[in-house]
């Protein structure tokens, strides 16, 4: 699910001039917002290019410089608030292949007027999204200069490591989480810093496959609240497949802690999630692997239906589990369907109800006849989501096969 703003509140940050000192002391909390990067020396999208954001903070200007672009990785676009939220940092970066690739940023903060340098005494970080797949996994190392960093909140999708002024962090699960979302808790974490005066970080992916996947990251200033603590469990996966006139709903979990109970929710729009049923579990702290599945029936239901799941806790705090989509009235038949089109972020490709489950193929080409885009998943769900944000505006064939068959479908991307 992608949390799409075209405008943020601004905060007020009062600012405390220090004449023992060069530089400005931002409050607690105080936030920033980069939006609109204009490029002011060096080549676009490449190492050594130079950009200034205006107004970061009242009176508050920033400098952004690619320092290096390490592994094969390409910057397709700088920070793309298209996707995401207005006023946070989220480039996107293609893989460079099999090994570990990255993009390395630094901001550096002078004031407005005088251009001396500015420090904030106590900054926090939100970074959203570190996800992955069965291909490669996400990673940031997140440099704060100034004292020791404090990690708040921590998602159970990451693993996150401190090693002086630097936090590391890569995404463990391997699982897919849709656009950029506050609410995916389980693929972020929160951190506070105190006297900021620059920051660093390097995004990209350790990658097994090969895979040259295009991928956006998100570091944000707006100190969001975790919703409803910290995730009960680990979910390691949550399939959603349709048999004829019922949905298949399988998950798999370890590591309960404290744990309750789960709800399962459906819903026909993906915004409004009414409860199909609550499953109990002698399971309340455990590191075995559980696995659960119930059979939703939808005989009668038309057109779409989503899935999540509310793990809950014994404190009844509680976490949604990603969305998981199904297409009802898709024919039993070799053809492939897409939507929508034409199509500016995300297509979802429908495929046949027999080959769900295997091992299938998405191939993107342009209108030359070239490869764009590849993506394999082992365990291919009904409907599969595949961001499409990169390329150009053009009429494009996509190309789906699961070893056996194969179908195409065009479609326009705006």
């Amino acid at each position: 699910m992608k949390t799409i703003y075209t405008s943020v509140q601004q905060t007020v940050i009062a600012l405390f001039i220090i004449s023992a000192s060069a530089f400005l002391s931002l409050t607690a909390k105080a936030q920033l917002n980069f939006n609109n990067p204009v490029l002011i020396s060096g080549t676009d999208l490449e190492a050594g290019a130079v950009y200034r954001y205006s107004n970061v903070a009242p009176n508050t200007n920033g400098t952004l410089t690619i320092d290096s672009v390490i592994g094969g990785a390409t910057l397709l676009h700088l920070d793309d608030n298209g996707m995401g939220f207005a006023g946070g940092f989220q480039p996107m970066i293609k893989s460079g292949g099999k090994g570990i690739s990255y993009v390395v940023f630094t901001f550096r903060f002078t004031n407005a007027t005088n251009g001396n340098p500015v420090e904030f005494s106590n900054l926090v970080t939100d970074m959203l999204d570190i996800d992955g797949n069965n291909n490669l996994n996400e990673m940031s190392d997140l440099e704060l200069g100034g004292g020791n960093p404090n990690i708040i909140k921590k998602g159970v999708d990451l693993s996150v490591n401190i090693s002086g002024n630097h936090i590391y962090a890569s995404n463990a699960a391997g699982i897919e989480i849709g656009g950029i979302d506050t609410s995916a808790t389980q693929v972020a974490y929160q951190a506070i810093q105190t006297n900021v005066s620059s920051i660093r970080v390097r995004f990209g992916v350790t990658n097994q496959s090969g895979s040259q996947a295009t991928r956006q990251y998100s570091l944000y200033y707006r100190n969001f609240v975790f919703a409803n603590g910290s995730l009960p469990l680990t979910l390691l996966n949550f399939d959603a497949i349709l048999r004829t006139d019922k949905v298949n709903l399988t998950w798999i979990t370890t590591e309960h802690k404290d744990f309750s109970h789960f709800v399962l929710q459906r819903s026909t729009d993906g915004k409004n999630f009414k409860d199909v049923m609550t499953l109990m579990t002698d399971n309340v702290t455990s590191s075995s692997v559980n696995q659960y599945n119930y059979k939703d029936d939808v005989s009668g239901m038309s057109n779409v239906v989503y899935y999540r799941l509310q793990m809950v806790d014994v404190d009844t705090k509680f976490q949604y589990s990603p969305v998981r989509m199904v297409r009802l009235n898709a024919a039993n038949t070799v053809k492939i369907q897409t939507f929508p089109n034409p199509v500016t972020s995300e297509l979802r490709v429908t495929i046949p109800a027999n080959w769900q489950e295997k091992t299938t193929t998405y191939e993107i080409y342009n209108s030359n006849g070239s490869l764009v885009k590849r993506t394999q998943i082992a365990r291919a769900p009904q409907v599969q989501q595949l961001n499409v944000q990169s390329l150009g505006s053009g009429n494009y064939i996509i190309r789906v096969t699961n070893g056996q068959e194969v179908s195409s479908s065009k479609f326009v991307k705006y």
